[in-house]
């Protein structure tokens, strides 16, 4: 047996045979960092692990709030006095073990150790023929348990990563790991280790040829030694990199029985120093640590999802609040005109609009229809209700109007048009009015009903289109009903639109509730299939 008196860096896979520690100092530290006494390389030794201390004859282990704990005979332990033959193990059950010695012929109790008499500390590689095959699987199954509990301790996704891989890289022995995600159709990195605990980013050395293997066997792939694999010791990556062991475990999570295992991402682990050798049973504990970090993933997943949902949800309800706000309309009271309204987005928001303006000579009136439906065209439509807005209070006559509108939309490439309706009704009846592209204008006087035909292009399609306006004269009790194609485009449940003709045969019902009331009844679908709105104009005269 060979004995030093100074810090040793051992590593577990150095350890072949017996050595010996000289525990001299009143206190002896261990740990991973390199200013430790006893200095121990392996992943899950924390870098201030662990003290042992020398006082009135007695020896005690000190465990310094390790993340992964020190163990005395199996026994995780925070501090204990030690006696002849505890074995210690540092950071997991399945690390290399340290026995306690005293010097023969030194009883326990002999005050004769406080003066600078030795104990040792043995150290030992363990293999098969050292642990008997029962007590290597009750190793395993403890293993397999503290594994479990360090997976179901992390809630975050990040968190279930760097216990698979801390505890991946603990069984296998190997230097490296790797987690993927599947984004699309593509394996993006999520988190890399090294046995040290340090993170690694990916680099050309990872075999995606490998990876694509398991992808493709739905199954583990890996190869304990690949120079001894003819097929693989022709890969350019191991060749460049010189790999000797991969493990490649897809990441899957069953869904149900008819359904097909949904590939997840993929655990990756690799090697340079040498051979695998894990036996069948470190095999079914890593398969039982890949399927649980994969239940742990799917879960962290839809939660994440569901939290994106919610989150979704929660700006689309401040979204339509704000919306609802800018859309709100005071529809003014006039001697000589009365007004009515009503909107009803498909959506939590939508994208027609409406609005009323009194000027000093003129009621300005709006109706507009943005392409497409809730939140592109809801910001499409407040843009455009702002800017129409402003140039009518500013005085731009309407073709003036649409001629601004059709160029900001043109110019802005935003991929919506509009349709619009833009009237002044003066006190002696007299209305002007422009259509771009909407639904026409339908009057309606004690005569009968007709359209007002006149029309322009839609905005925001070709930047170089040029706008008129048109008249019409109004008698006191005269009416001009706007609508957007939300309605016309109503289908009944024989499968036909209402149209612009069913529309005039509505014009005789009682106020826009009454219409809203009867299309609601004879639509065939239970929702509407797009935004709703109605603006009813009605001259009264002085």
């Amino acid at each position: 047996m060979a004995t030093t008196t100074t810090a040793p860096t051992l590593k577990y896979s150095d350890l072949d045979g017996e050595h010996s520690f000289a525990l001299m100092a009143e206190c002896t530290s261990i740990g991973r960092s390199p200013d430790q006494d006893l200095v121990l390389k392996e992943a899950f030794v924390s870098r201030r692990h662990a003290l042992i201390t020398r006082q009135d004859g007695k020896f005690e282990v000190v465990d310094q709030n390790s993340s992964h704990g020190t163990f005395l005979n199996g026994q995780r332990v925070q501090r204990v006095t030690l006696k002849p033959g505890d074995c210690l193990q540092f950071g997991s059950l399945n690390a290399a073990s340290f026995r306690f010695l005293l010097p023969s012929g030194v009883p326990e109790s002999s005050s004769g150790l406080a003066s600078g008499l030795l104990s040792a500390l043995s150290v030992f590689a363990p293999t098969d023929k050292n642990i008997p095959q029962p007590a290597r699987e009750i190793e395993k199954l403890n293993f397999l348990l503290n594994a479990a509990r360090q997976l179901n301790a992390g809630g975050a996704i990040t968190d279930i990563f760097h216990a698979l891989l801390q505890l991946s890289l603990q069984l296998t022995g190997v230097e490296r790991g790797f987690v993927f995600l599947l984004e699309g159709e593509e394996m993006r990195l999520a988190l890399g280790l090294r046995s040290d605990g340090s993170t690694v980013e990916e680099d050309s050395s990872v075999s995606r040829r490998a990876m694509q293997k398991a992808i493709e066997s739905d199954s583990k792939f890996f190869l304990s030694d690949t120079l001894a694999d003819d097929s693989a010791s022709g890969w350019a990556s191991v060749v460049a990199n010189s790999i000797r062991s991969i493990y490649c475990i897809p990441l899957r999570k069953h869904i149900s029985p008819a359904e097909p295992n949904r590939l997840l991402g993929m655990l990756y682990l690799d090697s340079q120093i040498g051979a695998g050798s894990l036996s069948d049973i470190d095999h079914r504990v890593l398969d039982t640590l890949a399927n649980e970090a994969s239940t742990l993933l799917h879960n962290a997943l839809l939660a994440k999802t569901e939290l994106k949902a919610r989150q979704a949800a929660d700006e689309l309800a401040v979204a339509a609040s704000i919306h609802s706000g800018l859309m709100s309309i005071t529809l003014p009271r006039l001697d000589y005109a009365e007004l009515r309204a009503r909107s009803l987005p498909c959506h939590a928001i939508g994208g027609d609009f409406y609005d009323a303006i009194v000027l000093d000579d003129s009621l300005c009136v709006v109706i507009a229809d943005v392409s497409g439906k809730g939140v592109p065209a809801s910001i499409v439509a407040a843009t455009l209700q702002g800017i129409i807005h402003a140039l009518l209070l500013t005085g731009q006559s309407l073709t003036q109007i649409a001629d601004l509108v059709n160029r900001f939309l043109c110019t802005r490439q935003v991929g919506k048009y509009a349709t619009m309706v833009v009237l002044r009704v003066f006190p002696n009846g007299c209305v002007e009015y422009m259509n771009c592209g909407h639904i026409p204008p339908l009057l309606v006087t004690p005569k009968g009903t007709h359209y007002l035909e006149e029309a322009n292009l839609i905005v925001g399609i070709i930047a170089e289109a040029t706008y008129t306006s048109s008249q019409v004269t109004l008698r006191p009790g005269d009416r001009i009903l706007l609508t957007t194609d939300g309605i016309t485009e109503i289908e009944n449940k024989a499968g036909e639109q209402i149209g612009i003709e069913g529309l005039a045969g509505l014009a005789h019902l009682p106020g826009l509730d009454a219409v809203i009331a009867h299309l609601i009844k004879v639509q065939a679908s239970a929702e509407a299939q797009d935004d709703w709105t109605l603006l009813d104009i009605q001259y009264t005269g002085r």
